[in-house]
């Protein structure tokens, strides 16, 4: 073991002794940015961080820096501090090097304040002024107005209320400036807006790595930027293998982090349970399809015993969907699995809906439920409904559908276009189905008008597609009668 001790007035390594502050400066620099999550080769330090922590420095030059590593080269400390330029950094401590070292101030192990002392910063915060206690008062109601806003799932209206919350948001609050970012970027998840996640991870990445905060809150806040980095694979790219190799990379990172949060847990399994049922369908794998519906029953699981409301909604719902698209293919159905099933959990999803007012502005329940109900009838779902205390609005399934787009009506154009035309596909499906041809007809061109509107190609050609075979079978079937 190489004892290192860190001396006001040199650097004493076992018995070598370099003396100067500025290198023993250096390194405790590194050593506090470390304890924050940061000097590592994920997220290295700036040269301005650098000095920034030291405090009475008013510059540290590229020369300067050259000068010490250069002094370091002949001691056993030579592989510590590592750079991708030895006059500019960024810089990290070697990970092998450092586990071989013992840092000591005045004879005894480092510590955050010993650290901060012999930088000077305990002394610079005798004459700081303290923090503010909390949040100004806009930013804290624009906060809760958009988190109201994005459980409703009115999306556009709650990226308007974080814009307002962050025209008052403390210039030196990181974390709070880090969480708004998550918002942002969750919300243009949710709204398929891909360009607007790439830009927001890419800002995130950058924040997090030069923002000063507690290595455990940086590590939670990077799992969860992971995970939308992976949805943004799988989402943006149409890649569920990349996705699904990202997911399995932050599970081996964050093990400790995902068994005890159970929010992070959530989201993660969330993901990982859509993404395998994909890849299922491709490859036609029921190990895949087992997998996927297990971890979508895990991420229901979580989101039940934490008492998050809307992740619970969530779960239940991408369960319903995965088990009814997993049964259709033929990679589910034992142990007595069936549609009826499939269907409670989604109206499961609808009763926390309602009962917490969660989800008000989005369709994807009621395309979930159009798709599933596309074999049975309109009186055997209502039973199943009715069965779980629930009363299913309408006559039959295209009068369901019509009720809920009025219900929707003031936020028509805050839903994205990808669930209109999902929605629309489903009504005229049924439209069809119980003989209404001329509303069938007509939501087809709806179709295939917002279909224009997606970035996605594929999914542009796929539902132009869909829409021109129903309506061809449409008119096919008119030709025969007339």
């Amino acid at each position: 073991m190489i004892q290192v001790h860190l001396r006001r007035d040199a650097l004493q390594i076992d018995a070598l002794l370099l003396r100067g502050s500025l290198l023993s400066r250096l390194l405790a620099a590194l050593l506090q940015a470390h304890g924050e999550g940061l000097a590592t080769l994920r997220a290295p330090c700036s040269r301005v961080d650098l000095r920034e922590r030291i405090s009475g420095l008013a510059e540290l030059h590229r020369t300067q820096l050259w000068r010490l590593l250069q002094r370091l080269e002949a001691t056993p400390l030579a592989a510590l501090i590592a750079a991708e330029a030895r006059s500019s950094g960024p810089f990290w401590l070697d990970a092998q090097r450092l586990a071989q070292c013992e840092f000591l101030i005045d004879g005894r192990p480092v510590t955050p304040d010993g650290l901060a002392a012999l930088l000077g910063q305990a002394r610079e915060a005798a004459h700081r002024p303290a923090a503010p206690a909390c949040l100004p008062l806009a930013c804290v109601e624009g906060l809760a107005r958009a988190d109201f806003l994005l459980d409703r799932g009115e999306l556009y209206p709650a990226r308007l209320a974080l814009q307002a919350a962050a025209a008052h948001l403390p210039t030196d609050d990181a974390m709070a400036a880090v969480t708004l970012g998550l918002r942002r970027a969750r919300i243009a998840r949710r709204l398929g807006d891909w360009a607007a996640l790439q830009d927001e991870l890419r800002e995130l990445g950058a924040s997090l790595r030069q923002a000063r905060m507690p290595a455990q809150a940086r590590a939670q806040l990077g799992l969860r930027l992971q995970v939308l980095g992976a949805w943004h694979c799988y989402g943006s790219l149409g890649q569920a293998g990349a996705a699904l190799q990202r997911l399995e990379q932050l599970e081996q990172v964050g093990e400790q982090a995902l068994a005890w949060d159970m929010g992070l847990r959530g989201e993660y399994l969330n993901l990982r349970g859509l993404v395998l049922r994909e890849l299922a369908i491709a490859g036609q794998s029921r190990a895949q399809a087992g997998e996927a519906l297990a971890c979508l029953a895990e991420a229901l699981r979580c989101a039940s015993l934490a008492g998050l409301p809307d992740a619970l909604q969530i779960a239940a719902a991408n369960l319903a969907n995965a088990l009814a698209q997993l049964l259709e293919a033929g990679l589910a159905g034992g142990a007595g699995q069936d549609l009826r099933d499939a269907l409670g959990w989604l109206l499961l999803s609808d009763a926390v809906c309602a009962r917490w007012q969660l989800g008000a502005s989005s369709l994807l329940n009621t395309v979930f439920l159009l798709r599933m109900a596309l074999p049975l009838d309109f009186a055997e779902v209502a039973a199943l409904a009715a069965a779980q205390g629930q009363a299913l609005p309408g006559s039959s399934f295209a009068d369901l559908a019509a009720r809920r787009w009025a219900a929707c009506r003031a936020v028509h154009s805050q839903i994205p276009a990808a669930q209109r035309c999902a929605f629309f596909l489903m009504w005229a499906q049924h439209a069809a189905r119980e003989g209404d041809v001329f509303a069938a007809l007509e939501l087809c061109d709806r179709v295939r008008h917002l279909s224009r509107k997606l970035r996605d190609v594929a999914a542009r050609q796929a539902y132009g597609r869909e829409a021109d075979a129903l309506q061809a079978r449409l008119n096919a079937e008119r030709g025969q009668q007339a």
